[in-house]
């Protein structure tokens, strides 16, 4: 009998192929969840982006009617999960001369929020 051929894998050939089978597969499922977390970021941003420019086209459409002194009402509920307000909160038309600029935010489940800046006008 050849004692050589039998031989077979010793204890730290193992260990090392368990190691680094370890490490590759924790990559791997580390890559994925990172995947996972952008694409669910980028969806929040661009949810997140449409309920602002929503909000801004509401507030657009209240205020086109702006009469000097008289208050317009802006009809907008956002999405569940998502909040937007206005500053400053005032729903008064501007003067003729003196347009307002309103900086509106959106706020998103996440936390991810958006800011927009819109004059008003009294046409």
């Amino acid at each position: 009998m050849h004692a050589g051929r039998d031989r077979g894998e010793t204890l730290i050939e193992i260990v090392i192929t368990v190691v680094i089978t370890s490490i590759t597969v924790t990559a791997l499922v580390s890559s994925l969840a990172t995947a996972g977390t952008a694409g669910q970021a980028q969806r929040d941003s661009v949810r997140g982006d449409t309920v602002m420019r929503n909000y801004a086209e509401a507030v657009k459409l209240a205020a086109r009617g702006c009469t000097d002194g008289a208050d317009y009402h802006v009809d907008y509920t956002p999405p569940k999960g998502f909040t937007v307000s206005a500053e400053p909160a005032a729903s008064r038309c501007p003067p003729v001369d003196d347009p307002t600029v309103l900086v509106l935010s959106a706020q998103g489940p996440t936390g991810h929020a958006q800011t927009m800046q819109v004059v008003v006008r009294t046409p």
